[in-house]
């Protein structure tokens, strides 16, 4: 797989496992991946796949709390 920082060795499938146990700001994916820590050329990509892999997982799994109640009430 290619990597999206070049510097850092991060992937996407870096990003997507980050993204898979809650990041969701690209501050805290550069703090546990290092991703855009060196020449920053990588930063609009990262920032970008971040955010489409957060969409694909909140459609994928749409919180139940926000759903409406079908107790009757």
């Amino acid at each position: 797989m290619n990597d999206v920082c070049v510097c850092n060795s991060v992937t996407e499938e870096d990003i997507r496992r980050a993204a898979a146990a809650g990041v969701r700001s690209f501050e805290a994916l550069q703090r546990l991946t290092g991703c855009s820590g060196g020449c920053g050329g990588c930063e609009q990509e990262a920032r970008q796949l971040l955010s489409d892999i957060v969409t694909e997982i909140t459609c994928a799994h749409p919180t139940s709390h926000l759903r409406p109640s079908n107790d009757g009430q």
